[in-house]
């Protein structure tokens, strides 16, 4: 009987899990000069804003922007254009599900490493001969 109840109890503490969580998709992928986030949300009650956050560190976080709510399903995007990959090996980005009080409901973390391309490597050299 004991473990019964124990099997339920986790259970129900894994569904509620599950329940709670607002992402269904996060991604942040770089580009040049740029980061562009986007996300799908399963569920918004209690919702009040999404705040879009990057860091250098993982620790340290500035806010970029934050979002209103537009429904469960919807697909969101937002585009980093003030990102200089050359300083950093890589950046982390957040978006959290604030509740009406600021409170955080859910939170989602990605990591972005420089999308360095033969040609942007290039363009790199040829710029260094001339200084």
């Amino acid at each position: 009987m004991r473990k019964a109840f124990s099997v339920l109890l986790l259970l129900l503490l894994i569904s509620s899990l599950y329940a709670a969580s607002v992402f269904s998709e996060c991604s942040a992928v770089p580009q040049t000069d740029k980061v562009k986030i986007s996300w799908i949300t399963k569920s918004e009650t209690g919702i009040k804003q999404f705040a879009i956050l990057r860091s250098n560190d993982d620790v340290n976080f500035i806010e970029l922007k934050k979002l209103n709510p537009k429904g469960p399903g919807t697909s969101y995007e937002y585009v980093d254009e003030n990102v200089m990959f050359k300083d950093a090996s890589r950046l982390f980005y957040k978006v959290r599900a604030l509740g009406e009080s600021g409170q955080l409901i859910d939170e989602s973390s990605m990591l972005v490493l420089p999308n360095t391309t033969g040609m942007f490597r290039t363009w790199g050299a040829i710029k260094a001969l001339f200084r």
